[in-house]
């Protein structure tokens, strides 16, 4: 079993509320066109987000700070390697018979 690295960037900053709707308005574009790309100063990851997308979101307010935060994850699409099929008959393995021919 091999080890993938992990891609990560993390940044927690204070921004303007134009600054906010600009990255919100670039994460829209991003997941409509399939693919996050995701840069900060030091790291970067790309991200492609499957059909089904778990989505949770929390906003509340207490002692004078609201908090809102949104969370998104999916498990990574893994290709098909090997198709499975469970049947009464047998597969037809043409490559197999034209090699007997």
């Amino acid at each position: 079993m091999s080890k993938e690295k992990k891609n990560k960037v993390s940044v927690k900053q204070t921004l303007t509320h134009d600054g906010v709707v600009t990255y919100l308005e670039d994460l829209l574009k991003s997941f409509k066109s399939g693919q996050l790309i995701i840069n900060s100063a030091e790291d970067s990851v790309t991200l492609n987000p499957s059909d089904e997308i778990n989505f949770e979101l929390k906003a509340g307010s207490k002692k004078g700070k609201t908090k809102f935060s949104m969370k998104f994850s999916w498990k990574d699409e893994q290709p098909e390697n090997d198709e499975l099929s469970i049947s009464t008959e047998e597969a037809d393995n043409d490559s197999d018979n034209a090699d007997k021919s």
